[in-house]
């Protein structure tokens, strides 16, 4: 498989996802403690939640690709 291959980018951004999602869940739930005027989330916490956020952001970039290459070899195959 090549590196620059929209479906290994698109395995790594669902797998970082899913390494990222329990972190998430822990956000929401137990890990955030709020008081008066501030919310605190621990450290570990907040990683996992960038860790997602990372992973979303490759599965979106992975995906305008694929829709970039569809509609590319589309409008190809229109011109002959």
């Amino acid at each position: 498989m090549r590196i620059g291959s929209v479906r290994l980018w698109a395995s790594i951004g669902v797998l970082v996802i899913a390494a990222g999602m329990p972190y998430c869940a822990a956000a929401i739930g137990w890990a955030a403690i709020q008081d008066e005027t501030t919310i605190t989330v621990r450290a570990d916490v907040a990683f996992g939640v960038l860790v997602s956020w990372v992973g979303w952001t490759i599965l979106a970039i992975a995906g305008a690709a694929w829709t970039w290459k569809s509609w590319r070899v589309r409008r190809e195959a229109v011109r002959a």
